[in-house]
């Protein structure tokens, strides 16, 4: 069976360095939340990605199954990703972990806006 991994509704952008930035809600309790009101504190947290987890990023858009992405960026980072079939399965599990990927048994089957978007912060 093939698996399609696919990102979450999630608020991202690419930088100028070409990379990716994630912007996450901290998810804090009604407490934190009056405490960080008061004293100017952020309510989300930015987590740039290096070169290799935002191509893989931008690979996962649904439309490409586990072994494509493996295939593509082993074709563009060759031997700096050895042994690519392991760090491409471990880096995607770990998204699918942070809830930012699902994963899909069948090409482009989302019904969610997957595209980068103006963070507002």
């Amino acid at each position: 069976m093939d698996i399609f991994p696919v990102r979450c509704q999630v608020e991202w952008t690419t930088l100028e360095s070409g990379c990716i930035e994630i912007t996450l809600d901290k998810n804090l309790s009604k407490i934190e939340e009056k405490v960080a009101r008061i004293m100017g504190a952020p309510t989300f947290v930015r987590r740039p990605m290096d070169k290799m987890n935002s191509a893989l990023w931008v690979l996962m858009d649904g439309s490409r199954n586990v072994r494509e992405i493996i295939e593509e960026m082993d074709a563009q980072f060759d031997e700096v990703i050895s042994p690519v079939d392991e760090r491409v399965s471990n880096s995607i599990a770990h998204f699918v972990e942070l809830g930012l990927v699902s994963l899909t048994g069948m090409k482009d089957d989302f019904d969610w806006d997957i595209g980068p978007s103006v963070v507002g912060h």
